[in-house]
């Protein structure tokens, strides 16, 4: 397994490698697990499990001796802007902010060779103890939570168990990154605008926004649906009330993310090629901040090398703090994991959130 979460160049011939594939063996040949990493800025979650799963097609097929069917894909980042005509829409107002004043480190990364820049990156990485931790919840439960968050939202939206659950994990982390967190969030390297602010990222496909399903894009097509709120107002304690707050928050949010103002944010991005650095350094200035990538619709027990599926699929258990995965269970089940990395003071103060632990079962 590679040590770092940022992509580094590889010892012996100082290329980043596109793809790393680590296999052990279990004791008794009882089975093996795979270790499988790729260059996110390469690909997205789709992109990354649509190449896992064609691998696996390719390595039943030599067992069975039954071609793998026929595929075909697009490697054409263009299919992101579309046409000249395709209709376009103002940008976000966090991208807006992010692309028209950008901070200049993201700028002097941008600017760098991929090697040179994951080497900085890597370098400026805060030298903390960070683990990961997996918790399982029930899909009853999950259902549950939605009906109790939905009869909090007077007039308002109707919010899926995605939004729901999202709306805890951000709750829940916030909270105890606040309450392990060293001096003041009035910190000097914030801006006073966005010290005192929780940033919540959802990250979205864009290609059936985009109505680019079709085409089997494999690159990255990712979108980030954002919003703010006050550190004060999101680490409050955690009842049905305040969590309807945030998932109506985040159902806005996502919902403002459609083809016109996601085509009109990736036209700036192609015609100023050097902000694409800008979401992730700016998520740092302020006082709080929870990413939330649901990967629970990838398909990940649909791998099959060609001995059945997987007993068990998860991320890496350790990446960057504040960044949360959603994983589905084996099925039939319909329950979901949550992955977390943060430093043990917070996965300790998660594990003891008495509210989290009604819905959320520790695995390790």
């Amino acid at each position: 397994m590679t040590t770092s979460v940022t992509a580094l160049p590889d010892q012996e011939t100082g290329q980043i490698k596109m793809l790393h594939v680590h296999i052990v063996r279990f004791r008794e040949s009882s089975g093996v697990a795979l270790f499988i990493s790729s260059c996110h800025g390469v690909a997205d979650g789709t992109g990354f499990y649509s190449f896992v799963n064609r691998w696996a097609d390719e390595m039943r097929a030599l067992l069975t001796g039954v071609p793998a069917p026929e595929v075909s894909v697009c490697f054409d980042r263009a299919v992101l802007i579309g046409d000249p005509t395709d209709e376009r829409a103002e940008v976000d107002e966090l991208h807006r902010l992010g692309t028209t004043n950008p901070p200049p480190v993201a700028i002097a990364l941008s600017l760098l060779s991929p090697i040179e820049r994951n080497k900085a990156i890597h370098a400026s990485m805060p030298n903390a103890n960070h683990q990961g931790c997996l918790y399982r919840i029930d899909h009853d439960k999950l259902a549950c939570l939605r009906d109790g968050v939905q009869k909090c939202t007077v007039d308002g939206p109707r919010v899926s168990i995605n939004d729901a659950l999202s709306a805890l994990i951000v709750k829940t982390v916030s909270q105890a990154q606040s309450a392990n967190i060293s001096g003041s969030l009035d910190q000097p390297n914030k801006p006073s605008d966005g010290a005192h602010l929780h940033l919540t990222t959802i990250v979205c496909d864009s290609r059936h926004r985009l109505g680019i399903s079709d085409m089997n894009y494999i690159g990255n097509a990712q979108y980030m649906s954002m919003v703010t709120s006050t550190v004060e107002r999101i680490i409050q304690a955690t009842t049905l009330e305040t969590l309807a707050e945030v998932a109506v928050n985040i159902r806005h949010t996502v919902n403002r993310a459609q083809g016109p103002q996601i085509r009109a944010y990736f036209d700036v991005l192609n015609q100023n090629p050097t902000l694409f650095m800008s979401p992730a350094i700016m998520e740092k200035l302020y006082g709080l901040h929870t990413t939330i990538s649901n990967q629970s619709r990838f398909g990940l027990y649909d791998i099959d090398f060609g001995y059945g599926a997987a007993d068990f699929v998860t991320s890496r258990p350790t990446r960057f703090a504040g960044i949360v995965s959603i994983l589905p269970g084996r099925p039939p089940s319909k329950d979901v994991y949550i992955s977390i990395t943060d430093t043990p003071a917070v996965l300790e103060s998660i594990c003891n959130n008495k509210f989290w632990r009604r819905f959320a079962d520790f695995v390790y």
